[in-house]
């Protein structure tokens, strides 16, 4: 499909995701090399990758948070954690392709003004441990909600808006699963819907930008990001 009044350059058509072995740890950002990375900044100052402006700030903002939790998921499925069933490893490599496939739809929706791959720090996650795991994943789940639902509001070409919506949608439906997983019927709990029965977590995308910086090397001129 093609988004309608979409600036040039980035009209977009639904992209054949390859979503083979090979290309998720393309798309994964190489969560074995962020070492890699850190050691060819040391002694040099670090140059900000620098995201755009509007509706291009946005997206890229968008696509910094797909290609963090798609390394995220990457690195589950390929390191899991040691009390996992084949029914929950085969969930897990669903959401993996779904979030590889959220940041493939970004990059070609942003063609030449995307950004090169980010390079993630999950220093803080324990992968073998089951805890460590899901506690993780609710979070950035929420935490990408939280981007998608802000991001909306700020879009100059609305035509953005129904698209990501749906995303939105996606994204939610991953956390109520782990936090499920995690604890029993927690899965809507007050922590994330009011008492009206809606969302409680979305927040600007400069917020919630800074909050995902803390689980990537990668730093980011986001100046002229709005919210």
């Amino acid at each position: 499909m093609k988004l309608m009044n979409a600036p040039e350059d980035i009209q977009v058509k639904e992209p054949g995701y390859d979503v083979s072995r090979r290309r998720f740890f393309q798309l994964a950002g190489g969560v074995a090399g962020a070492g890699i990375f850190l050691a060819s900044c040391k002694g040099s100052k670090p140059t900000d990758t620098y995201i755009g402006t509007e509706d291009f700030a946005l997206l890229n903002f968008l696509y910094i948070l797909q290609q963090l939790e798609a390394a995220f998921y990457t690195q589950a499925v390929a390191t899991p954690e040691l009390s996992i069933t084949k029914d929950e490893l085969l969930l897990l490599t669903d959401v993996r392709d779904q979030e590889i496939a959220h940041a493939g739809f970004l990059k070609t929706l942003l063609g030449k003004n995307a950004i090169p791959a980010i390079a993630p720090n999950f220093s803080s996650v324990t992968f073998v441990d089951r805890t460590s795991v899901y506690t993780f994943a609710a979070m950035l789940e929420d935490l990408c909600v939280s981007g998608i639902i802000s991001a909306c509001t700020y879009f100059e070409n609305q035509a953005y808006a129904l698209e990501f919506a749906k995303m939105a949608t996606v994204e939610a439906r991953h956390s109520a699963y782990f936090r499920d997983a995690l604890t029993y019927n927690s899965f809507a709990d007050g922590t994330v819907i009011d008492s009206n029965g809606l969302d409680m977590v979305a927040t600007s995308p400069r917020t919630v930008l800074a909050a995902a910086e803390n689980y990537i090397f990668t730093h980011f001129d986001s100046s002229k990001l709005p919210g």
